[in-house]
């Protein structure tokens, strides 16, 4: 820990082991206590969920009972008792990827990861400013079956090639160390801090070993040759703390950027095209929260249970800091509509033991209990889901993220009514073009970074038209609240979905019409809308009162990815893909084993400093704040809080490399 306060650099910390949390407070306090942004990065071979953890911390505290007088357990407790509410509350869950916690304004990060400690540490993308100094393993890790089964060679190796090389390795119990970890950390090129000869003045020092350090370099070349086609380039502009990074955009996406640079303690000039933030696809009343799965449980489905827990720790984190944004985390319902709709539900159900804080499946009464009205049908159940007002959301984060830059002596700034035209590279600079809707006229704004998270605005610029990503128009109905359905209490997804009451009215919908030509209010999608619930549950009393009748409406645009992945990454360079695919010789870029070979290996054309984040679909509330996170890490070259596989698969240039990748033709 640094002695100096306020100090800006990053301490970045690997824990082997998760425990009841202790160790994670303990930093927690010492990076308050110094002002020292920390983060720390937990392995653990077992997984635990936030109840499970909060049952656990009771257990020691009874345990401790024994030992101290009712006045020396309060004494103890009470300075980490806030400390143990955030963290109990922060929705852990027992899921395989990163889980990454926020605390103190971004100042003390937690990413945990649970399972296969050697995949999770080798997926892990490697950073240049995010590099682990120290590593530290809990007593429980070092026992004999937890060693034996877990511990390994090159699982040190891949905990090697992410640490900086004069990286300590620490164990609690110094003395006793087994030989086999002490032999793991030396052989990988650790600095053990139980070892007097490698310390001189008390000041840590690397073994003269050129060997381990040689390993950990190859391990890295090999991992970004392997995913060279989708990471960010090596010569990226110059990021100077004070130069402001450009968000075209004023919706979900764009706000929760923006919030997390903030944190990050950069500059950011928002550019919103509207009279007021989030009045695109992010202005609907009410928008439904939950994750999207699969029933192999694949890459996409890990994506979205991790973007859901982490859009609801957003949430939260907003609302405690005193924001007003309209929600429930009632829990969602899903329900099947037809015979077909039925099967796929099903096949989700039955094709994971699911863990019970992400979905269960619930007999035809539990779920009339839940939704407090006769659903009479069995669904799968997400506790932890819900709804949120999406505008407020956004508007939260934007006034979050400028009271956070304005603490750090940066700022956020917002410009409405100023909608971008055009986007032209400058030297080392980006320049936007603005016809502003007032006496301003044409504007110039140039920043070294640019990132187009404009919604359905997405592909308007020459550099974005060819992403492969769609509009759909949808209309999202505002029916009055009376009868039986005033007792709805949870949100209801089946054709269409239905949320409880706010402020007398519900929402459902919605339609889904692709490449709108309008957003004009729609009698046909708002009757729809209605027959969509009639649809799903036919016969039940409460359906009767979903009133359309009064045309209370809402048209908003949703970009859509045919893979229903958003887009997150540099802009990729379409005409010089294109041209590298027809170089000669052809052998080398098409159709064959060297090509692909090619194809993955090298970093595929881009538009250097220019960024996207978009075609968050009709999920944005559940997908689009971690894409965020992940965005600004990648900007401010720190560890991401995803896998270099989730990197391929939220690139935008996937949808072409997928196929070079294959040896597949472009012109198909």
């Amino acid at each position: 820990m640094s002695d100096k306060p306020n100090s800006h650099k990053t301490l970045c910390i690997g824990q082997l082991g998760f425990g009841i949390g202790m160790e994670v407070m303990l930093l927690w306090q010492l990076s308050e206590q110094f002002s020292q942004s920390i983060h720390l990065s937990v392995f653990d071979a077992y997984s635990i969920n936030a109840f499970e953890l909060s049952q656990l911390i009771q257990q020691a505290q009874i345990q401790l009972t024994q030992d101290v007088t009712s006045h020396e357990l309060t004494t103890l407790s009470s300075p980490w008792h806030d400390y143990v509410v955030q963290l109990t509350t922060s929705s852990i869950a027992n899921i395989n990827g990163c889980q990454r916690l926020s605390f103190n304004q971004g100042q003390f990060v937690v990413d945990v990861y649970f399972g296969n400690l050697h995949n999770s540490i080798q997926t892990l993308p490697f950073s240049q400013q995010g590099q682990l100094e120290h590593w530290h393993c809990l007593p429980h890790t070092t026992q004999e079956e937890y060693l034996d089964q877990h511990f390994t060679q090159k699982l040190f190796w891949q905990m090697g090639r992410i640490s900086l090389d004069s990286a300590s390795f620490y164990t609690f119990d110094e003395r006793n160390a087994p030989s086999k970890l002490v032999h793991y950390a030396e052989s990988a090129g650790f600095t053990l801090v139980s070892n007097p000869q490698k310390r001189e003045n008390g000041v840590l020092k690397l073994l003269n070993n050129e060997i381990p350090l040689c390993e950990r370099k190859a391990l890295r070349q090999l991992l970004l040759s392997e995913y060279a086609y989708c990471l960010p380039h090596e010569n990226l502009p110059a990021k100077d703390g004070n130069e402001s990074i450009a968000i075209i955009g004023g919706g979900i996406a764009a706000a929760h950027l923006a919030l997390s640079l903030a944190e990050k303690g950069k500059n950011v000039t928002i550019y919103c095209k509207d009279q007021m933030l989030a009045d695109g696809a992010s202005g609907n009343k009410q928008g439904a929260i939950y994750p999207l799965l699969t029933p192999d449980n694949g890459l996409m489905s890990q994506y979205f249970q991790q973007a859901f827990l982490y859009s609801r720790r957003r949430l939260e984190e907003l609302t405690a800091a005193g924001h007003q944004i309209d929600h429930q985390l009632c829990g969602v319902l899903q329900t099947g509509f037809d015979e077909r709709s039925d099967a796929r539900l099903n096949k989700i159900i039955d094709g994971q033991p699911w863990p019970n804080e992400i979905a269960f499946s619930v007999s035809s009464a539990k779920a009339n209990e839940l939704a407090n009205i006769q659903i009479d049908k069995p669904a799968f159940y997400y506790p932890l889901a819900g709804w949120i007002c999406p505008q407020e959301f956004a508007v939260a984060a934007i006034k979050q993220a400028q009271k956070i830059a304005s603490s750090k002596g940066n700022e956020v700034i917002v410009k409405l009514n100023c909608k971008i035209s055009a986007l032209t590279k400058t030297d080392s600079v980006w320049r936007l073009t603005s016809t502003e809707h007032n006496e301003l006229g044409t504007q110039h704004y140039e920043h070294p970074i640019a990132v187009a998270a404009s919604g359905a605005q997405l592909t308007e610029f020459a550099q974005t038209r060819s992403l492969q990503v769609t509009g759909f128009r949808g209309q999202v109905s505002h029916i009055p609240s009376k009868g039986k359905l005033a007792e709805l209490q949870t949100v209801i997804c089946a054709h269409g979905y239905l949320t409880p009451e706010n402020n007398q009215h519900h929402c459902v919908g919605a339609s889904y019409v692709k490449s709108p030509d309008n957003l004009d209010y729609c009698p046909d999608e708002q009757r729809e809308n209605a027959q969509k619930m009639h649809h799903s549950f036919p016969d039940r009393d409460w359906v009767n009162d979903v009133d359309v009748s009064d045309e209370k409406a809402r048209v908003g645009v949703r970009m859509v990815t045919r893979d229903h992945c958003p887009m997150m990454g540099l802009a990729p360079d379409i005409d010089s893909i294109f041209a590298q695919y027809h170089t000669e010789p052809l052998a080398d870029h098409q159709l064959t084993v060297a090509s692909r070979k090619f194809w993955r290996q090298h970093r595929a054309p881009s538009h250097q400093g220019l960024y996207v984040l978009g075609g968050l679909g009709s999920r944005g509330l559940s997908s689009g704040p971690l894409a965020a996170e992940a965005l600004a890490s990648i900007i401010c070259e720190q560890t991401p809080p995803i896998s270099y596989d989730m990197f391929a698969m939220l690139n935008p240039n996937r949808m072409w490399l997928r196929k070079l990748l294959k040896g597949k033709s472009l012109m198909v």
